[in-house]
């Protein structure tokens, strides 16, 4: 929802773009490891 809202305030908003996408791939890494975890687990 912050890439959406961050969208909506450009170009006023435009120096927060990097805390924003690190905010969203954070987000993404987290959810690889937590996909990578559940396979490991459905596997055992």
């Amino acid at each position: 929802m912050d890439l959406h809202d961050l969208s909506e305030e450009l170009p006023i908003n435009w120096t927060s773009i990097m805390a924003v996408a690190q905010k969203a791939y954070d987000v993404y890494v987290e959810l690889e490891r937590k996909s990578r975890e559940l396979k490991e687990l459905e596997n055992t």
